[in-house]
């Protein structure tokens, strides 16, 4: 299978998980004419209240239709953007002053990692029940405190309750140090592909291999659900890390917000 061909699987796998995890938090999809369109019950334009476009359609149309559908949700809004296949979005979204706001590496890995050797006092746990699930949802919204404003909160609105994580298709981790919560990581099962998301570590257990330990959880427990193929979308920061692991790009994305630069 050529580069191509699993750098649109991968988008294909990415637009079923932003359209579960808004409807599994109570949140809105609308997805017609190859535009998908999700928001959540939270202004933070991270993630759950995306743009992303799954066919063609025209940019001024898309940029239009994004326009309306964010200003009836009330929340602000990111344009999922891909390098080399959205070049017209691109182009547009520049021209009309929307502003710069991550670029993402869309990355794959095609077979499990071995299973890690864990240090004395460390341990890795499936989310099963309410203590486990309350753990990962703080750890994962301190992980990404510093992405935006009130993304913290936006996390625990993407979370509000344990049956967010325990979905057939789904598998959250938590990693302890001498019982305490430090890292989290998640895989959702779609389409054959194990999508790989909420790798967190809390600030102060940060380079220690933590968020390492929370992706090979989450990796195998997608190769173990039947996944061919792992897929995520990495920050600049995570690359290093998932690289060691054998992931490898397939797809960039540039991200863009409506505003004055």
């Amino acid at each position: 299978m050529s580069q191509t061909d699993v750098a649109r699987l991968t988008h294909g796998c990415l637009a079923e998980v932003l359209k579960e995890t808004a409807r599994r938090c109570g949140g809105s999809v609308v997805e017609e004419h190859g535009l998908l369109l999700v928001c959540g019950r939270h202004p933070c334009p991270i993630f759950v209240n995306s743009a992303l476009r799954t066919g063609y359609m025209e940019a001024r149309e898309a940029f239009e239709r994004a326009a309306a559908f964010f200003r009836a949700c009330g929340n602000e809004y990111e344009f999922w953007i891909r390098e080399g296949q959205d070049d017209d979005l691109l182009a547009g979204a520049t021209q009309s002053g929307m502003r710069f706001s991550a670029e993402l590496r869309g990355m794959v890995l095609h077979a499990p990692p071995e299973a890690a050797q864990l240090p004395l006092g460390v341990e890795v746990r499936r989310v099963e029940n309410l203590e486990g699930f309350q753990d990962f949802r703080e750890i994962a919204a301190q992980g990404f405190r510093d992405e935006a404003p009130g993304c913290y909160d936006l996390v625990l609105s993407i979370f509000p309750d344990l049956p967010t994580v325990l979905a057939p298709d789904t598998s959250a981790f938590v990693v302890y140090v001498d019982g305490s919560p430090v890292s989290t990581g998640l895989t959702m099962l779609k389409n054959g592909i194990a999508w790989i998301g909420w790798i967190a570590t809390r600030q102060e257990a940060r380079g220690r291999g933590y968020g390492r330990l929370a992706t090979i959880a989450a990796v195998r427990a997608g190769f173990t659900s039947g996944a061919t193929l792992a897929s995520l979308e990495a920050t600049r920061m995570g690359v290093p890390v998932y690289l060691r692991l054998g992931f490898r790009e397939v797809v960039r994305y540039r991200n863009y917000r409506p505003g004055t630069v």
